[in-house]
C-alpha cells in the first residue's frame, strides 16, 4: 500500500518559495511531523556554525 501526502496549500507555497533549510519552513515541517525533532536540531546547529 503506497502512503499518499497530503500537503496543505500553505506548506507547498513555502515550499516553493524557501528552501528546506528555511527556519520558517522548518518550524511548520516539524509541526506537520515531516521533520523529526532530531532533523530540526541538526539543520538549526548547522545553520549555527555556518550561517
Amino acid at each position: 500500500m503506497e502512503k499518499e501526502f497530503f500537503v496543505d496549500e500553505e506548506t507547498e507555497q513555502m515550499l516553493d518559495d524557501e528552501s528546506i533549510y528555511s527556519e520558517n519552513v522548518r518550524e511548520q515541517l516539524l509541526e506537520d511531523d515531516e521533520l523529526s525533532p532530531q532533523e530540526a536540531a541538526f539543520m538549526q546547529g548547522y545553520d549555527e556554525a555556518y550561517v
